[in-house]
């Protein structure tokens, strides 16, 4: 385990800030599939209430979380991922 902790230490915050982007907006790029997906069906959703909902309050405590310790690479990502998970919530309750 502590070789795990100190190979973590390997790169500069700005490194990690931007990966930490970078695959936040990958993970947003899946939420925009999905969302594009649920837009061009025809039948009614097969996303649950439970699993939506679930992953916008993940990404809302990541949004807070990167607030609260002013990380703008968390910030960005999880407000993208948030804004898209209450849009696909929205379509898929309508």
């Amino acid at each position: 385990m502590k070789k795990l902790i100190n190979a973590l230490q390997v790169g500069s915050d700005k490194q990690w800030d931007f990966a930490g982007t970078l695959f936040g907006l990958i993970a947003s790029a899946a939420i925009l599939s999905q969302l594009v997906s649920e837009f061009q069906r025809e039948n009614e959703s097969s996303l649950s209430f439970a699993f939506v909902f679930g992953f916008l309050l993940v990404y809302a405590f990541w949004f807070f979380y990167g607030l609260r310790f002013n990380r703008p690479a968390i910030i960005i990502a999880n407000f993208i991922a948030l804004s898209l998970q209450l849009t696909l919530l929205v379509v898929i309750l309508i």
